[in-house]
């Protein structure tokens, strides 16, 4: 689900995460 701005925990210039970077559920989160 969407999640708020202030409730992100990653920031990226790009506006996304990066492909190589691991998954919200490959980070135990």
């Amino acid at each position: 689900k969407p999640i708020a701005v202030t409730e992100r925990k990653f920031h990226w210039p790009q506006g996304r995460r990066p492909d190589d970077h691991p998954g919200l559920s490959e980070l135990g989160l």
